[in-house]
């Protein structure tokens, strides 16, 4: 809520000059609030998801490189620079996030052990040459959680081996004293995502990581990785039910509330949706998802990125309309990570890009529909119509096979008074297929059985209620 605009001008105007600044290399500070003797000499300004899928990863392969060139005052630099100006990449995700993501494995490609070793190595050097550093130990801890998945695998759990078991909890307790021994929890929110995701590889449960998430909350309340982790700890796979991340997300949603909740929501929907047939991500809400999509581009502007994952999640709940202008949008700026693979990808596109012109028109027919049956005229021919139409449906009683239940047609009525459309919403009934065979039957015989609409063609909605039928033919 913008209560007052004074104070959000002077921020806006901070953000700029910090902008600014660090484009120009400004100086940072260091954990003691000292400025380090050189200043930042590095721009992120070249890396624009906006424009480029693979500008978040270019840019951590640029820290990589300063990683192995050994410039750890650079990184430090960087990093509190992110940390302090709470900087975030086009659609929105943190730059001190991907600072840490990116450090946390050796790039490029699929490490070797030779690679994990060397980056370790690099990693502690960090952390012995600059004591008072804050980033070192969490980039530390990040990259033996990192390797103690290495060890164990994607797999399933009775997939592991009790020597991959063995060396994963090695190295996970190696993270966890990387975290304790650096007295940084209250210096970097990515602290509280690194000790979380030991947690998470320790099995800790919710009743010792629920206190962690909401320490971590009571840091930074809107560094909305936190939530992201809890979320993924309440899914079916970890510690929770079907549906609770959902409606964890919900809860969190509605307490931050407007247009904020709305983002985070679609935040922490982004990291349950999936390539795959995780059922979890059908329990959110596709309108309050869209509603997050469009805050987060309005506050953050568009990433390639970000447009896939909602890509996806138009596919995951069949919103084809949605989905086509999505993928237009997309071109051919496909990401892997979203998708899998290209052919998946494609399958998706060619059939959204041809069903959603088609459900467009639907969905404007069911407009028109409804709004026409808010007029006194509507109301009248509806009436009319469904006397007459007891012919078509007595026939199929028989059919019905015991499904009484109601449901609504969406019926499009010509100049003549012949039906020449019929759709639901919903899977149809017995009862109501066979309905909307016998109109189609009639269509094609070119009966005219209805009275003329208001207008031509002229689209209505009907309430089938087959059991007040049954009830009256006795």
């Amino acid at each position: 809520m913008r209560k007052h605009t004074s104070l959000l001008a002077i921020y806006f105007a901070s953000f700029a000059l910090f902008v600014i600044a660090l484009s120009i290399g400004a100086v940072a500070s260091d954990a003691k609030g000292h400025k380090p003797a050189k200043p930042c000499s590095f721009s992120d300004a070249r890396f624009d998801g906006t424009v480029d899928l693979h500008a978040v990863e270019e840019y951590q392969d640029a820290l990589a490189q300063l990683l192995k060139q050994e410039k750890f005052t650079d990184l430090d630099c960087i990093a509190d620079a992110a940390r302090s100006g709470k900087t975030r990449f086009a659609g929105g995700s943190w730059k001190l996030h991907k600072f840490y993501v990116g450090l946390d494995t050796p790039r490029p490609g699929h490490p070797t052990q030779d690679d994990w070793k060397q980056h370790l190595k690099l990693v502690k050097r960090w952390v012995d040459d600059n004591p008072n550093s804050v980033t070192a130990p969490v980039v530390l801890a990040r990259s033996y959680v990192s390797y103690a998945w290495d060890a164990r695998g994607d797999g399933y759990a009775d997939t592991v081996s009790d020597n991959g078991w063995k060396v994963f909890h090695e190295r996970m307790m190696k993270a966890e004293a990387a975290l304790k021994d650096s007295d940084f929890a209250g210096k970097c929110p990515e602290w509280f995502v690194a000790m979380m995701q030991v947690a998470q590889g320790e099995s800790w449960g919710l009743s010792r990581f629920k206190p962690l998430f909401e320490q971590a909350v009571a840091y930074q309340r809107d560094y909305e990785y936190y939530y992201r982790v809890y979320a993924i700890m309440l899914s079916p796979k970890w510690f929770g039910a079907e549906g609770e991340a959902a409606r964890f997300a919900e809860e969190t949603a509605d307490r931050v509330g407007g247009e904020a909740g709305d983002l985070l929501y679609f935040e922490i929907a982004d990291e349950i949706v999936c390539p795959c047939d995780e059922p979890d991500f059908g329990h959110f809400s596709w309108p309050r998802l869209q509603k997050g999509h469009a805050a987060l581009e309005k506050k953050y502007g568009t990433s390639l990125m970000e447009v896939n994952s909602f890509a996806l999640m138009a596919v995951k709940f069949t919103d084809w309309e949605v989905a086509e202008g999505a993928f237009k949008r997309i071109g051919d700026n496909w990401n892997e990570k979203t998708w899998s693979n290209e052919a998946w990808f494609k399958q998706n596109r060619d059939f959204a890009l041809q069903m959603g012109p088609m459900q467009a028109e639907t969905r404007r027919n069911w407009r028109e529909a409804r709004a026409n049956m808010q007029t006194q005229e509507g109301q009248v021919y509806r009436k009319e119509l469904e006397q007459k139409l007891a012919a078509f449906e007595r026939p199929c009683l028989d059919q019905s096979k015991g499904d009484l239940s109601k449901m609504e047609m969406f019926v499009q009525v010509g100049a003549n008074g012949a039906v020449a459309n019929a759709q639901t919403e919903k899977q149809p009934t017995p009862f109501v297929s066979c309905l909307m065979n016998n109109l189609y039957t009639s269509f094609s015989k070119k009966e005219t059985p209805f009275a003329a609409p208001p207008n031509n063609p002229y689209w209505l909605v009907l309430e089938v209620d087959p059991a007040t039928l049954s009830a009256s033919a006795k």
